[in-house]
């Protein structure tokens, strides 16, 4: 039989929903933070935890399928990813953006953004965010991909403005490759505290400069860089707003300074992953996932001499 419909797809809809609503739960149960301490039974933590113990066997299983717990002698213990990120308290400690992303609050809010028109403001967990990412092993060497494919040299000593920074880890990488290289770090001074824990990691601290300021009032200055990156937060930014931030940055670069945009860009098809950010974004802040025409435009209309797409996340301005 041909033309039949594929249940398949509706399948495959809902099927994901249920591994982040068990994590959700097991945070909102605090199962982790017992197991800070030493392996423990399935009786044990729900005792910890006030809940019955047959519920929070089959619940710390799902956690062992889902690699944040291991089980031996029917003793759980917390995987190093559950130890970093899971256990309140710990300066890592990512919980709370899980428990905001499966809040069936927020997707009520994007449904109210949709029937108004009005975006609403999602409180995202931006200090939490950057905390995971700044232990990313991969970030490291696609940040160096990047830095090449815009043909930034380190043969001279480059001072490089990483704005909305959060980690810092794509500045980083550069500088950590290069001892000729001089950060300075623009963001909340929240998120700035895990730039600092990632410089000192990285061996950095001395050629980083951390400026907490809020990037659509905050003085860059004229002439003073040589490099300056943008990731992660012009499809936030309205068009007036990303064209308001583009004039300062092209003020603050020296001549032949270069603007290096890390993005996700809007395709003539839609992706599946700018399609997500660009409801996702309008619905929080008004913005989206714009495409490489239109940051052509506005870089153009700034004064910046040549704009080049790299990739489909990255370009790079000149100028």
């Amino acid at each position: 039989m041909t033309n039949l419909p594929n249940p398949d797809l509706i399948y495959d809809l809902f099927g994901g929903i249920f591994k982040p609503q068990f994590i959700r739960i097991a945070l909102q149960l605090d199962v982790f933070t017992p197991l800070a301490e030493h392996p423990s039974t399935a009786e044990q933590i729900a005792q910890a935890c006030g809940c019955d113990s047959t519920g929070i066997k089959f619940l710390l299983d799902n956690l062992c399928a889902a690699q944040l717990l291991t089980l031996e002698d029917n003793r759980y213990s917390l995987t190093l990813d559950a130890a970093t990120f899971l256990v309140r308290g710990r300066k890592a400690y990512a919980g709370d953006m899980l428990l905001d992303y499966t809040n069936p609050a927020m997707y009520e809010s994007i449904a109210q953004s949709i029937r108004t028109g009005k975006p609403n403001w999602l409180n995202e967990n931006f200090v939490q965010d950057a905390w995971l990412e700044s232990y990313s092993q991969t970030r490291v060497p696609k940040s160096l991909e990047m830095w090449r494919a815009a043909g930034v040299s380190t043969d001279k000593p480059l001072h490089l403005l990483d704005l909305a920074c959060g980690c810092a880890i794509k500045s980083f990488a550069l500088a950590q490759a290069s001892p000729r290289v001089r950060v300075t770090c623009l963001d909340s001074a929240d998120v700035l505290d895990v730039a600092r824990d990632l410089a000192a990691r990285m061996g950095l601290t001395s050629r980083v400069t951390f400026l907490p300021a809020d990037i659509l009032t905050a003085d860059l200055g004229a002439s003073l860089f040589d490099l300056a990156l943008v990731g992660q937060i012009t499809h936030y930014l309205t068009p007036d707003q990303n064209r308001a931030l583009f004039r300062r940055i092209h003020s603050a670069l020296t001549d032949g300074g270069t603007l290096v945009i890390d993005c996700p860009m809007s395709q003539e098809t839609p992706t599946e992953s700018s399609a997500f950010l660009s409801l996702f974004l309008w619905a929080n802040s008004g913005g989206a996932a714009h495409s490489f025409e239109t940051y052509r435009g506005w870089l153009d209309e700034t004064g910046f001499q040549t704009v080049v797409q790299l990739s489909e996340r990255w370009l790079a301005a000149g100028k």
